[in-house]
């Protein structure tokens, strides 16, 4: 347990000093989602919600919004993970060396990432209610906090392959185009083809969307986000388990170590 505190800790002072992630959560999500609802058509548009099958109208601008603040919120998460994940990344190869226990590095990483994802979303979600008065404000929340983690967890992933933060942060940002673009139901044509239930933010749009604008409730698309969150998870924890990997050199006959062991 001690091993876990004093692992979490440092994670989460690692996140603090990152000023331009800071910069950008103080800044940029409110701005991207006040730009969002100020700059786009305020038209009521109809649009089919696939989560339900139902056919409903909203303000043009207020699914811009929904949009935005996912995207913002994925692009931030995912990247201030990435970084993270990098600059920690040979100190926890040396702890592991050293013999610090890999499980408590590991419950560490996702203690930041729920916390990252958690402040983020709570952040974003804040900002939206300004702004207009969804039908299930607690619904948006999960929502928005499902896409921060896919992404969170995409961070952590990347960071595992790509040699730097400027690479990690092209890469998030084409993966987020590329994902919510095509599904906005009101400046999109494609939003309508089934797929767009393959792309990572699909489950938590479609709940954002129901949560904006419906009174009912169904997690059926949120098994979208579990199903990429999973995957990105378990591909990350393989990667870090393999590079943190200890190799006992002094077994082996004809490593210098061993001879002088």
């Amino acid at each position: 347990m001690n091993a876990y505190r004093t692992a979490t800790a440092y994670s989460l002072l690692t996140l603090t000093k990152n000023r331009l992630a800071l910069t950008l959560l103080a800044v940029f999500v409110p701005l991207w989602i006040t730009i969002a609802k100020t700059v786009a058509t305020p038209e009521s548009s109809p649009f089919r919600l696939r989560a339900t099958g139902e056919h409903l109208r909203a303000d043009g601008d207020t699914i811009t919004m929904i949009s935005g603040s996912l995207n913002a919120v994925s692009l931030l998460v995912g990247f201030w993970m990435f970084s993270a994940a990098r600059r920690t990344g040979d100190f926890d190869r040396r702890l592991t060396a050293a013999g610090y226990p890999r499980s408590a590095l590991l419950a560490a990483e996702l203690t930041s990432l729920l916390a990252t994802a958690a402040l983020v979303s709570a952040y974003a979600v804040a900002w939206m209610l300004l702004y207009w008065s969804p039908h299930q404000t607690g619904l948006l929340v999960f929502a928005v906090l499902s896409a921060a983690l896919i992404y969170g967890a995409m961070g952590l992933f990347l960071a595992l392959f790509l040699p730097s933060e400027v690479a990690g942060m092209v890469a998030i940002i084409m993966t987020s185009i590329i994902d919510l673009a095509p599904q906005n139901p009101v400046a999109a044509t494609t939003a309508n083809s089934p797929l767009i239930t393959l792309l990572p933010s699909y489950g938590s749009l479609q709940t954002a969307l129901q949560a904006g604008f419906t009174q009912h409730l169904t997690l059926v698309p949120l098994a979208n986000s579990l199903a990429w969150l999973s995957a990105l998870s378990a591909i990350a924890l393989a990667a870090f388990l393999r590079r943190t990997h200890v190799h006992n050199l002094g077994q082996h006959p004809r490593h210098p170590v061993g001879r002088r062991a």
